[in-house]
């Protein structure tokens, strides 16, 4: 499931996800919009944060461009 799923799933916005997550809302709406790859560290909150829902495969296969992705 991608984070943004996982959102829309919970009908929480960017900034409540990013408070549960203990991350900053920017992370998290960059990280939305494909402007950042998340750290290890960011990995590990948004996995736990989910409870497994959102996997570190998925976060780290939505951060590889586009044609690395296929």
């Amino acid at each position: 499931m991608t984070l943004a799923d996982y959102l829309a799933e919970q009908k929480l916005k960017p900034t409540q996800f990013a408070r549960d997550a203990s991350l900053p809302a920017s992370t998290i709406t960059r990280i939305l919009r494909g402007e950042r790859e998340p750290s290890s560290r960011t990995i590990r909150r948004i996995v736990q944060a989910t409870g497994g829902r959102v996997t570190a495969a998925e976060l780290i296969v939505a951060s590889l461009p586009e044609e690395s992705a296929a």
